[in-house]
Order: structure tokens, then C-alpha cells, then sequence
């Protein structure tokens, strides 16, 4: 499916635009995103008359209206771009409705509200009567994430090794807008076609090559109890930097993972697919947690990382939540399995 970020860049681009767009959503990296392609619209020469960019605060609806209603200046449109729409409230918006349910076709207006939807169902009706977009961006899921840094880092022209990416997530975590500066500042240093490796990553992020989520998960896969114990040791004494909460998710990917590996009948390709991976060379961990652990095994593994989550989260526990990872690895590492 196409990313409306792409869709909206083509619009732009065939200068085959809507009149009106309500950007919204928890996912502000997008918004932003569609917000800076917007304020580029118009050729630099047009701006100082035909550009108006504020924030909702700023502005009564009746004053965005008459903005909108005006006649471009030498140019073919007027843009009027709204911006943070949500602190303005639901009522701001809902006294838009008569405007945005027949724009001006002379006029491009775009509202950006970000975080928690305000309650505006009169305007977001007139938004599509009027012909208008509204495109709502939630917060990218967690298994999302490494297709997004896959495509932010093939749009810069970059290669990159599986480690390297695993190495990035685990640094950056899930901010998108984090992900893609960290990816531009690569692409700068490194230089098109160049390839991301974990020592540019380290060099580059600050993230360590030796203590890692990426290498816990193949120490813990192939059952290497010092080295999975060090590494824990690691995260125990530098816990800013590897938050427990990014090790939760990745161990349970890890093994939830393997479990699917046993029940899917098949090769290689068949575990790909029911896994919904990019491709087999993603399986080398999760084949050797496999054959390392039995079906009883991982299932009993899956239940401890659950408790774990529940536990660092406070749930029923008040302790120290690397202190748990620390004895959620030994338990995983002795694990027994089915218990007669």
C-alpha cells in the first residue's frame, strides 16, 4: 500500500492537488513531513504574498476564512498553511465547516493538528463534501518500524547490514523523527551507495557493537550463557542507554518467532512468509533458537518474558527492572521446558 506521504509528494508534483487537507494524527513525524512539502508548494518568488503559515492559537476561524477567500497574487494559488490545529480545540475546527465545504479552488489550505483527535465531526464531514483530504496518522506499530528504517535508508541510497539495522532500532528506538535524522546524518557521512555497517553505526550513533539487543539475541539463540550474561551485566550498569523495554520486544520476537518456525511446515521460504519477513536471511537467529530449544521449551520462555514485562512495568512488583532482566536471562537460558 502506498505511503500517503508518497501519494501526496505525486499530487504536489502533477500540481493536481485538493483544496483542503486535514493532517492529524499521533504519528507527527509524518505530519511534519507533509507540512514541509506543503510550505515548498509554491515556487520562492510567490511566497511573501501567497504564503501564510501560523499557528491555530494565532487565529480566529473567521480570520483563517478570510485569508482563504482571498485571490492569489501573480501566482495560481494561495497557500495557507494551520499549524498544531489540536490547540485550538474541536469547536475551532467545527467553525471552519462552511469554509472547507466549498474552498476556494484558487486556494490550497492545510491544517495539521498532532496527538489526541479533537472532537470535530461537522468539519471533518464538510472537509469531504468540499473535496477535501483527511488523513489520519496513528502511531506507528513497533513491527513496523524496521520496514520504515529499511525504506528511509533506501530512499538515502544506503545498503546496510542486518546487524547495523538491529543496532539502530535498538539505539533510536521507535521515534521516527529520530530514525530518519539519525539515517540523514549516515547518508552525509557515508555517502550514497555507501553500505551501513555496525562499526559506522557505533562510530556514528554511539551504540556499542559488543553489548547489544542484536547480540543478546544470538547469544540467547545459540544458548551462550557467558556471553548472554555479560551482555546483561552490560545493560544492568548502563541501563540509559539499552532501555529493558526494547529487550522485552525483542526477546519475545525472538521466541515467539521460533515457536511459528515449529508448526510451519515447509522450507525456509514457507517460515518467511508466515512470519511476514523481507527474507530468509532474516531466519539465521530464529532457526538456531529452534533447534536449541524445544516446542515446551519456547512456549515456557514466551510466559517468563511476559511476566517479566508485566513485572518492570510495576505490575505486582515494585523491584529494580534490570535486575529482573538479569534473572529473566537465567531463567531463559534454564529453561526447562514441560514440567511432569
Amino acid at each position: 500500500m502506498e505511503n500517503p506521504v508518497d501519494n501526496i509528494r505525486k499530487q504536489i508534483a502533477a500540481r493536481n492537488v485538493a483544496p483542503v487537507y486535514y493532517i492529524h494524527g499521533e504519528e507527527g513525524f509524518f505530519i511534519d513531513e507533509i507540512v514541509r512539502l506543503f510550505s515548498d508548494y509554491l515556487p520562492e518568488a510567490d511566497r511573501p504574498f501567497n504564503m501564510f503559515t501560523f499557528y491555530a492559537a494565532e487565529k480566529t476561524p473567521d480570520d483563517v476564512m478570510d485569508i482563504c477567500r482571498r485571490y492569489p497574487m501573480m501566482a495560481d494559488r494561495l497557500v495557507v498553511i494551520v499549524r498544531e490545529a489540536q490547540t485550538a480545540g474541536g469547536r475551532w475546527l467545527n467553525k471552519l465547516s462552511s469554509y472547507v465545504a466549498a474552498p476556494s479552488p484558487s486556494t490550497l489550505l492545510v491544517i495539521a493538528a498532532r496527538g489526541e483527535n479533537p472532537s470535530c465531526k461537522e468539519f471533518t464531514t464538510a472537509v469531504k463534501k468540499g473535496g477535501g483530504v483527511d488523513i489520519e496518522f496513528k502511531k506507528e506499530k513497533e513491527s513496523h518500524i524496521n520496514a520504515l528504517l529499511i525504506d528511509f535508508l533506501e530512499k538515502k541510497r544506503l545498503r546496510y547490514e542486518p546487524k547495523a539495522l538491529e543496532m539502530i532500532k535498538e539505539f533510536v528506538g521507535t521515534d521516527l523523527s529520530r530514525i530518519y535524522n539519525e539515517v540523514a546524518k549516515m547518508s552525509v557521512a557515508l555517502g550514497e551507495g555507501a553500505t551501513v555497517t555496525p562499526e559506522s553505526v557505533e562510530s556514528l550513533i554511539g551504540v556499542s557493537t559488543e553489548y547489544n539487543n542484536f547480540e543478546l539475541k544470538h547469544a540467547l539463540a545459540a544458548r551462550d550463557y557467558v556471553k548472554a550474561i555479560k551482555i546483561t551485566k552490560h545493560f544492568t550498569a548502563n541501563q540509559k542507554n539499552n532501555p529493558w523495554a526494547i529487550t522485552s520486544v525483542t526477546l519475545f520476537d525472538l521466541f515467539s518467532s521460533a515457536l511459528v518456525a515449529y508448526y510451519t511446515p515447509g522450507g525456509d521460504q514457507n517460515i518467511v512468509k508466515a512470519l511476514g519477513l523481507r527474507g530468509t536471511w532474516q531466519l539465521s537467529d530464529i532457526l538456531l533458537c529452534k533447534s536449541k530449544y524445544n516446542p515446551w521449551q519456547l512456549i515456557d520462555i514466551i510466559s517468563l518474558i511476559r511476566r517479566f514485562d508485566a513485572a518492570a512495568k510495576g505490575n505486582g512488583s515494585r523491584r529494580n527492572a534490570y535486575l529482573l532482566q538479569e534473572e529473566l536471562i537465567m531463567d531463559i537460558l534454564t529453561s526447562p521446558g514441560r514440567r511432569s
